[in-house]
């Protein structure tokens, strides 16, 4: 039964599944008062917690492909990551919501870029009208909102600096998860980000342990809805379908946080995302359907 419910067959509901869970991160990123390195770290660590079981178990079948190169290799990847989120939660501190989830969710762009002109990966005609369809509805999304002011900008680069590290952690995931089980390759990644991002908070002199227990909650939350449903799931998929996919299918982000921003935050959706939603949507389908897996 469960090789049936996670297999080849059911890899792209898995990542629906996870583009719905990666919605819900802005919306805990905008509630916590904490430092945004903080807010990273404590994400990572809790979710290693969660995962370091599966991790014992699996290292098992992975210790003899496990060498110290590879194990350097994976730092990389959890240097891409940590850059992915300090950025883009810090982004969060200069611009608004719509504008940073936006930008964020812009790496298809930078991975199509990659893929077809370093791993030679092809994209036809429909996947690419796909992506541009949905970066375009994207845009509709925020619509006017982006502002070339002091902090914004800063905000907005920030934001686009989150994308292309994202952009380069999809695309090394979808190399060292051919080999590697889930277990180690998610918590490798993921200790070596926090590892990361634990430097940064040393260096910066950023409190890491804060005194509302509401925070830690937000944390909690972050960790096993965004994190472990959302990221762990899309490296998951990285073993069954094309990293341009998983890439393009985080486009929903923006919709799905619009959403949740309006019935949790009582922030209604403005007409861009009306108008961009669908767009959105559609341009994910025309991948998800055009995309060798």
């Amino acid at each position: 039964m469960k090789d049936r419910i996670f297999d080849r067959s059911t890899s792209k509901f898995w990542v629906l599944v996870a583009m719905m869970a990666v919605s819900t991160a802005a919306i805990f990123i905008r509630l916590s008062e904490s430092h945004p390195l903080a807010i990273a770290a404590w994400r990572l660590l809790i979710a290693e917690f969660f995962l370091l079981p599966f991790f014992i178990f699996g290292f098992r079948r992975d210790r003899d492909r496990m060498t110290g190169m590879r194990l350097l290799r994976l730092g990389l990847v959890g240097l891409a990551l940590a850059l992915h989120f300090g950025m883009w939660i810090w982004s969060f501190q200069f611009t608004r919501v719509s504008s940073s989830v936006i930008l964020v969710t812009t790496h298809p762009v930078f991975v199509a870029i990659i893929s077809v002109y370093l791993f030679k990966e092809k994209l036809n005609r429909w996947a690419v009208a796909g992506i541009a369809m949905a970066f375009l509805g994207s845009l509709l999304v925020v619509g006017g909102d982006l502002s070339v002011s002091g902090n914004t900008l800063i905000g907005n680069l920030l934001a686009l600096g989150g994308a292309l590290m994202a952009g380069i952690y999809i695309l090394a995931g979808s190399r060292f998860r051919k080999d590697l089980s889930l277990p180690t390759y998610a918590f490798l990644v993921y200790i070596w980000a926090a590892l990361f991002l634990l430097v940064a908070i040393l260096i910066g002199g950023v409190e890491l342990f804060v005194e509302a227990p509401g925070e830690y909650a937000l944390f909690l939350a972050l960790a096993l809805g965004p994190m472990l449903a959302g990221h762990t799931l899309y490296n998951w998929a990285l073993r069954y379908v094309s990293p341009t996919l998983v890439s393009v299918s985080l486009l929903g982000e923006p919709v799905g946080s619009s959403i949740l921003a309006w019935l949790i935050l009582s922030e209604y959706p403005g007409a861009g995302a009306v108008l961009g939603g669908p767009i959105v949507l559609l341009g994910i389908y025309f991948v998800a359907k055009n995309t060798h897996s």
